[in-house]
């Protein structure tokens, strides 16, 4: 399996820029963005905690587990791990140990274009973490030689290019891949319209004419 060198992936030189992400509404992103946004198929199915964090791919090329694990040994605190399965949506990539073991790597996060396991697990605030895919199976991986994938390039989940350092958001609505200066440079505006939002939802509950408040054309 090839490894190529990570260059900036980490959350470190983007803590800043996480930490605004964090205080927003995702979906008000959709408000000023049309690329990023991952297919609606790919789901939260994980722990009912929103995901942010750096993007670390992986290219999976066969239903193999030990190709998983070797990329769930490299995580970095704060990255998400981004699996493309290559169009396998039949093998759970995912389970309750893969999980656990991301979590303790302090991983913020699993998406999987294709299908994972042990969703009871996925879900305990003991063991889980945010995991977003496809849906559920009983059908997992296999223990084969750790060589049938690439770590770390450019992959397609759901239907969106995601880079090795992309910035991860997910919550209940969906997930969004985006890069660091794409996020950068709609962040103040989706701030200033989450300001205003509380606003907008006070006066339609006083009654006020609705045509004073929504935006007609």
């Amino acid at each position: 399996m090839t490894t190529t060198a990570r260059t900036g992936t980490g959350p470190g030189p983007n803590a800043a820029l996480l930490a605004r992400a964090a205080e927003v509404d995702f979906p008000t992103l959709g408000h000023f963005l049309e690329q990023g946004f991952l297919d609606l198929s790919v789901r939260r199915l994980g722990l009912a905690r929103r995901m942010i964090g750096i993007a670390a791919t992986l290219a999976l090329h066969e239903p193999d587990a030990a190709t998983v694990n070797r990329a769930i040994v490299a995580l970095r605190p704060g990255e998400v791990l981004v699996i493309d399965t290559g169009g396998d949506h039949a093998h759970a990539v995912v389970g309750a140990v893969t999980a656990a073991a991301a979590r303790a790597r302090g991983a913020s996060g699993i998406v999987v274009d294709g299908a994972v396991t042990d969703i009871d697990a996925l879900q305990d605030p003991r063991t889980g973490l945010p995991v977003h895919a496809r849906g559920t199976t009983c059908l997992t991986t296999k223990r084969l030689d750790g060589e049938r994938g690439h770590r770390q390039v450019p992959v397609e989940v759901g239907g969106a290019r995601i880079e090795p350092g992309d910035v991860i958001l997910g919550d209940a609505n969906g997930v969004i891949a985006l890069a660091p200066d794409t996020l950068a440079g709609v962040l103040h505006l989706t701030e200033r319209s989450d300001r205003a939002e509380p606003g907008l939802l006070r006066r339609i509950g006083e009654g006020a004419p609705l045509e004073e408040i929504l935006h007609l054309g």
